[in-house]
């Protein structure tokens, strides 16, 4: 078996990983695209992105990739290997080599994301005495349990670009657990702004920022993410509205795309919110960090 190291795939070689996914996902009936993270595999990123190929005879028959999002030091692994490939220690080659190049990266922390469904993958991130951390929904939009919202008048919804990027900065230190001043952070919001596959946007009201919302292009699905309103406007039904009005739009852009997005399992209040916009659990996985 070869194994190859890179942060940069071929379309070739992009192709070859994209059809090595669906049949994974045929023969175990369930979904794994979604730890992938095909937009970022498809651009390529030296910095926050690992990827190792195994091949047998030219062919592809098994991929893992290391994936940062804000840290560089904080990974996450998600892979794969062909059906008739498993359960002859090809895939623990791909894990030693992952462990080589995340010492490489001097990495601090590692998650093993694993489908909720895959009970392998599961055993396989228990056999490393790796221990569970949390669980996410991944959550698809289906207009037959969309109740139908007005959208408020005094809010509009448009795409940022990096000279907003003070703002979007302060609205995710709001939401989420980061500095004001994290260049990780800033330097993240600088990719989605500016790279293609990556949307970002501000919503205002009255003229004043008051959330932000990222949208990615991932294979045949779009994903929303990073979703997050100052603590002084939530409760007033803005998050509602911009969900209205960003699905209406990405229905039209993206006609043949699923609208999907992936929530923490404990978050019963951002499940209501979007089950009220017409999205239903659909999969999920599951975190584990390395030993």
């Amino acid at each position: 078996m070869e194994i190859i190291q890179t942060n940069n795939l071929t379309k070739e070689e992009y192709q070859e990983m994209v059809e090595l996914l669906k049949k994974c996902e045929f023969y175990d009936g369930f979904e794994i695209s979604g730890s992938l993270n095909l937009s970022m595999i498809k651009k390529g990123d030296a910095t926050h992105l690992g990827l190792i190929l195994a091949k047998e005879k030219k062919e592809l028959i098994g991929f893992l990739g290391l994936f940062s999002f804000i840290d560089p030091k904080k990974l996450e692994l998600a892979g794969m290997i062909h059906p008739d490939h498993r359960n002859q220690g090809k895939f623990s080659r791909l894990l030693e080599c992952a462990k080589e190049m995340t010492r490489a990266r001097g990495a601090n922390e590692v998650l093993f994301v694993c489908p909720a469904m895959s009970d392998a993958a599961i055993h396989l991130a228990l056999k490393m005495e790796a221990t569970y951390v949390f669980s996410e929904f991944t959550m698809e939009y289906n207009e037959k349990y969309h109740k139908k919202y007005n959208c408020l008048q005094n809010m509009s919804i448009k795409k940022a670009d990096l000279s907003e990027s003070t703002i979007i900065m302060k609205l995710l230190s709001d939401g989420f657990d980061v500095g004001p001043t994290d260049e990780n952070v800033k330097s993240l919001i600088e990719r989605n702004a500016s790279n293609p596959g990556y949307e970002l946007f501000l919503v205002h009201v009255d003229n004043t920022p008051i959330a932000t919302i990222t949208v990615s292009e991932e294979g045949e699905s779009v994903y929303l993410s990073a979703f997050t309103i100052t603590p002084e406007q939530r409760g007033k039904r803005y998050g509602r509205a911009i969900l209205e009005k960003l699905i209406t739009n990405l229905k039209v852009k993206y006609p043949k795309h699923a609208i999907r997005l992936d929530v923490d399992v404990k978050n019963e209040g951002a499940i209501k919110l979007y089950e009220n916009a017409g999205f239903r659990v659909v999969g999920g996985y599951e975190y584990y960090l390395a030993k």
